[in-house]
C-alpha cells in the first residue's frame, strides 16, 4: 500500500465491526440507519473502502462512540453478555438507546484508563473474586469487616469500591429498561454501571448487585432488577440479590433497629420508610428482609406496593448531575489531563457531556 492510500483508510475496519457488534446490530440494520447499503458497512469493516466524515459522524452518533474510536486499536469490549432478570428477554432486545448507553459507559471506561496512563497514574484494584462455594453471608461479613462498618448502615457504598479500584458510572436509561450492568475487562478492571434513574436506595441495592456478580466471577451481565425482589426465587440473580441484603442489611443490627422501634407485623409505608432511608435501601427491600427474618406478615410488602402508588418513591432529576453521574475521581482525572494539554477542551467537553463553554469554565477555575 502506498502512502497516498495509506492516508485514505485511516478508519480501523475492527473499530467499526466491534462497535456495531456489542450494539448486537446487523449490517442491514446499521444500513438502515444511516441511509447507505449493507454493503458499506461490510467494506468499511473490511477496509476495502472509507466512509466519509458525514458517515462517519453518523457511526458515531449511532454507535454511541467518539470518532476518534474508529482511528485506532483500543481494548476489546466486554463480550459473552448475559441479560438477566427478564425470563425469555435478551441484550438483542434492547432498545437502540439502552444500547447506545452500555457503548456510552465503555467509552467511560476507556477514557477512565487511557487518561491514568496520560498521566502516568494507576487505579489499583483492591478486591478479589470469590469461589462461587463460598457463602454469601462470609463474603458479606468480609467486606463489612474491611470497610469497618461492624453493625452500621453503608452510607458511602460507591465511594468505598471506587477506592478499592472498581469503575463506576452512573447513566439514565430510557425507560429503566435494565437496572445495572457489570463486567470484569483484562485492561479496566472490575466495572459496574448503574441506572442514574432509580432512588437512592435503589442505586445502592443494584450497586451491591452488580458487586456480587464481579466477586463471584459471573459473566458479564446487564441486570433487570424487578421492584417485586421475590420474583426472582433461583439462580444467579437471586444469588446476587440475596448478597445485596446481607451486605446492606445484616441480620443483627436490623432485627434489634426494628425490634426497638415497636412495630407491628403491617408496618405503614411510613414506618418502613424510616428505617430504608438509615439503612440507604429501598422499602421493597427492607420489606423482603424484614419478611424473610419473620419480622412483617408475608406479602406485606407486595399489597402496599399494588395498593400505594407513591410507595416506589420520588425520583431524582430525570438527567441527574454530570459530576454525580460520572463520579469525582474520574471528573477530577478528566480535568486534570486537560489541564496538562493531554487532551483538548473539546474532547474534555465530549466525556463529560457539557457544554464547551462550561468546560472552558471548569479548566480555568
Amino acid at each position: 500500500m502506498n502512502n497516498s492510500e495509506h492516508k485514505e483508510r485511516i478508519i480501523i475496519g475492527n473499530q467499526l465491526k466491534k462497535a456495531r457488534e456489542l450494539l448486537q446490530l446487523t449490517p442491514e440494520e446499521v444500513a438502515i440507519e444511516i441511509s447507505t447499503s449493507p454493503k458499506d458497512i461490510v467494506n468499511w469493516e473490511q477496509e476495502l473502502t472509507t466512509p466519509n466524515l458525514k458517515y462517519l459522524e453518523e457511526l458515531s452518533k449511532l454507535y454511541g462512540r467518539e470518532v476518534d474510536y474508529f482511528l485506532r486499536e483500543t481494548p476489546n469490549p466486554p463480550t459473552e453478555i448475559e441479560f438477566r432478570g427478564k425470563p425469555g428477554e435478551s441484550l438483542r432486545n434492547l432498545s437502540k438507546d439502552t444500547k447506545i448507553v452500555l457503548a456510552r459507559f465503555d467509552e467511560l471506561c476507556r477514557n477512565a484508563v487511557e487518561f491514568e496512563e496520560l498521566l502516568d497514574t494507576k487505579r489499583e484494584v483492591k478486591i478479589s473474586p470469590y469461589s462461587s462455594s463460598e457463602p454469601l453471608k462470609k463474603v458479606s461479613k468480609d467486606l463489612r469487616e474491611k470497610y469497618n462498618l461492624k453493625d452500621k448502615p453503608i452510607i458511602n457504598l460507591r465511594e468505598l469500591l471506587e477506592h478499592d479500584g472498581i469503575r463506576i458510572f452512573e447513566l439514565p436509561i430510557p425507560n429503566d429498561e435494565i437496572s445495572g450492568f457489570s463486567f470484569w475487562h483484562s485492561k479496566y478492571g472490575p466495572c459496574i454501571l448503574i441506572n442514574a434513574n432509580e432512588i437512592k436506595g435503589r442505586k445502592n441495592f443494584t450497586l451491591s448487585h452488580e458487586l456480587a456478580h464481579l466477586l463471584y466471577g459471573h459473566k458479564s451481565s446487564v441486570c433487570y432488577i424487578p421492584s417485586k425482589i421475590g420474583e426472582i426465587s433461583h439462580g444467579i440473580e437471586y444469588k446476587a440479590n440475596q448478597f445485596a441484603i446481607e451486605l446492606l442489611l445484616p441480620e443483627f443490627p436490623v432485627v434489634e433497629d426494628f425490634k426497638k422501634r415497636g412495630f407491628s407485623k403491617r408496618p405503614s409505608e411510613k414506618e418502613l420508610r424510616q428505617i430504608s432511608y438509615k439503612w440507604g435501601v429501598s422499602i421493597q427491600a427492607l420489606g423482603y428482609r424484614l419478611e424473610n427474618l419473620g419480622l412483617i406478615e408475608k406479602g406485606h410488602i407486595d399489597t402496599l406496593l399494588e395498593t400505594k402508588q407513591f410507595f416506589k418513591g420520588k425520583k431524582g432529576p430525570r438527567t441527574p448531575k454530570w459530576e454525580k453521574q460520572l463520579g469525582k475521581q474520574f471528573v477530577e482525572t478528566s480535568i486534570e489531563t486537560c489541564k496538562k494539554k493531554f487532551i483538548s477542551i473539546g474532547k474534555l467537553a465530549n466525556v463529560l457531556g457539557i457544554p464547551i463553554r462550561k468546560a472552558f469554565e471548569i479548566v480555568e477555575q
